[in-house]
């Protein structure tokens, strides 16, 4: 009887222990079915593609493990890219150029124009208007006014005619009014001093017509009639530049005539982009002829090379730019050069590390070299290394007496062109310069 009992009592525990696995097969069996059922929102929101797979892929799964490994499946092929943030937006802007353009730079209307009159001048502001399409779409009209808080300004109004005989033949009718009033002069040739600093005002008129043939798109072919009405007087600040100099060692400080000036060029031109060069060069000739229309004392001639190359790195992304600038200007036996119109070196364009019109003569040498690199989107870095000449005669000119600088700067801007440019200059005799200009340097 006791052997009965023990064997009922063996029985009943093992049959209460086969319910219980049996009851957690079942939560378990439920558990599937549940999660299967959520699965049939997803499946029906798929893209057509999705829901023709094949027969064998609707099948339920075998485990729990393949469950999981659908739904991440599924989980991908409903992945959509990351939207950008307010700032990427903005400096996406930024890098296309939508935003300086739309604000600075408009197709057409009125719009604020910010920028510099002349090195030295300060940020200058005014107001700008461009007209597009006139005489049937062949003819575009634009014009500013702007000055600076240093009293310099410029109203500018042109007239182009780009898109003559299928765009291979250009018009260009302009005129111009400005007034610098505090040009700075340190006596002629590469042995100026500093301390024969002095200031004088100039003012000039310029209307005239330029014209342009473009063969290929990378080669420009063309001339220019001008008249220019140039004046020179003392300054309010600073020394008067008549008290240090006179017409003999200011050819011109006397008495200002007016001048026809004549050009021709020639510039080929394969850069891209253009406006922010990152590979290509550029190799331009001009020849001017400068007529004194009064007495012709100081008629002369100018011929200059201007000499481009950019060397890409890295997919555009460092860029070896290198600049070189030859100006000569010759008068016959009895003539002057005005020195209000020879060449200068020293400023924010060409040694940056001496001030602004530091030297000036009649002949000119520039070399400059430039390796810049992006930073981010629309700035980049640079450094720079500048070394040029003035001489009295071309055979002057060499290699050995050349004044030179470097420095690191940054550029704000896109690849249609730099907007600003904030640099620094060291290592010239003019000491240390910091620069905050407009535009790109080459």
């Amino acid at each position: 009887m006791t052997a009965v009992r023990a064997t009922l009592v063996l029985a009943l525990g093992l049959g209460l222990q086969a319910m219980g696995l049996g009851v957690q097969a079942l939560g378990f069996g439920l558990q599937a079915v549940a999660e299967a059922r959520s699965l049939v929102p997803e499946a029906q929101s798929l893209e057509p593609e999705a829901q023709s797979l094949e027969p064998e892929a609707q099948e339920e799964p075998a485990t729990r493990g393949e469950l999981l490994r659908r739904q991440r499946e599924e989980k991908s092929q409903r992945l959509a890219p990351p939207e950008p943030s307010r700032m990427e937006r903005l400096l996406l802007d930024l890098e296309n150029g939508r935003l300086f353009e739309r604000l600075l730079n408009p197709a057409e209307g009125f719009y604020p124009k910010v920028g510099n009159v002349t090195a030295g001048s300060g940020v200058a502001l005014g107001p700008g208007y461009r007209r597009p399409g006139l005489f049937g779409g062949h003819a575009d009209f634009s014009a500013f006014a702007i000055g600076s808080f240093e009293r310099y300004w410029v109203v500018d109004a042109r007239l182009r005619l780009p898109r003559l005989a299928r765009e291979r033949v250009s018009v260009d009718l302009h005129a111009q009014r400005y007034d610098f009033p505090e040009e700075d002069f340190f006596g002629l040739g590469r042995d100026s001093r500093r301390a024969d600093h002095v200031r004088y005002r100039l003012q000039n008129t310029t209307a005239g017509a330029t014209g342009g043939v473009q063969p290929w798109r990378w080669l420009t072919l063309g001339g220019g009639l001008n008249y220019l009405t140039p004046r020179v007087s003392t300054t309010r600040d600073g020394r008067r530049i008549d008290a240090l100099f006179n017409d003999a060692s200011a050819p011109g400080l006397r008495a200002q005539p007016d001048f026809v000036r004549y050009e021709a060029f020639a510039a080929l031109n394969y850069r891209e982009p253009r406006g922010n060069p990152r590979r290509g060069g550029r190799y331009a000739l001009s020849v001017q002829r400068f007529d004194d229309a009064s007495d012709d004392r100081y008629s002369f001639s100018r011929v200059e090379a201007d000499l481009q190359q950019y060397i890409s790195l890295l997919r555009d992304r460092r860029v070896l730019g290198l600049h070189a600038l030859v100006s000569t200007s010759d008068a016959a036996p009895g003539r002057e050069v005005p020195f209000y119109l020879q060449r200068t070196l020293g400023g924010p364009d060409d040694l940056r590390g001496f001030r602004r019109f530091r030297f000036r003569d009649r002949h000119m040498l520039l070399l400059q070299a430039e390796y810049r690199w992006e930073i981010f989107t629309a700035v980049d870095g640079a450094i720079f290394y500048d070394a040029g000449m003035v001489a009295p005669r071309l055979e002057e000119l060499n290699l050995q007496d050349l004044e030179s600088d470097y420095g690191i700067g940054f550029r704000f801007g896109t690849s249609n062109g730099v907007f600003l440019r904030v640099e620094g200059a060291f290592g010239s005799t003019g000491g240390k310069h910091f620069i905050f200009r407009f535009g790109h340097v080459f």
